[in-house]
């Protein structure tokens, strides 16, 4: 197994750049996607009420409720930013000659 995978390093060492490139996006997409999965496991796992699964209480907000609405807040914030920075850009200036 461990033949095959310095082989296959070998192979992409000695490929040309272009290639290079294509290993370096898709190994590090394939980690970006493994660390996400990871930490929505241990976020799922963490959230769990210890015991009392068979009774279920009212429901809670969730992680997901949570994240959208802090998006949605940093998204209004960002807006209001913009809309002012746009005002203050576009608003007339007046020179008064005495």
């Amino acid at each position: 197994m461990f033949k095959g995978l310095s082989v296959l390093l070998e192979n992409i060492r000695n490929s040309d750049e272009k290639t290079r490139k294509r290993w370096l996006v898709g190994a590090s997409a394939v980690s970006i996607i493994l660390v996400i999965g990871l930490w929505l496991m241990y976020i799922n796992f963490t959230t769990r009420p210890p015991g009392d699964n068979a009774e279920v209480k009212e429901p809670a907000v969730g992680f997901w409720q949570i994240f959208k609405n802090g998006l949605t807040i940093i998204f209004q914030s960002l807006k209001e930013k913009i809309r002012d920075i746009f005002l203050e850009i576009t608003k007339s200036r007046t020179v008064i000659i005495e």
